[in-house]
């Protein structure tokens, strides 16, 4: 379970950090795509949510052990 918690922040970060890098892309006025932009923004949080659940039940686990 820890090794699914830590590719699902990852993964997180990395879609979390492209949707910045997307959305600041489309702020300096350069052409780009909006629907990507939203797609990662969107796939970030869904991740993020993953990440959660997945650290809250690791950490239950781990307690349940000790």
């Amino acid at each position: 379970m820890k090794i699914a918690t830590i590719i699902s922040s990852v993964v997180s970060i990395l879609l979390l950090l492209s949707a910045m890098i997307c959305g600041l892309w489309l702020k300096s006025g350069q052409p780009g795509s909006i629907n990507f932009h939203m797609n990662c923004g969107i796939a970030g949080i869904v991740f993020s949510v993953i990440t959660l659940i997945l650290l809250a039940i690791t950490l239950r686990r781990t307690k349940k052990g000790n």
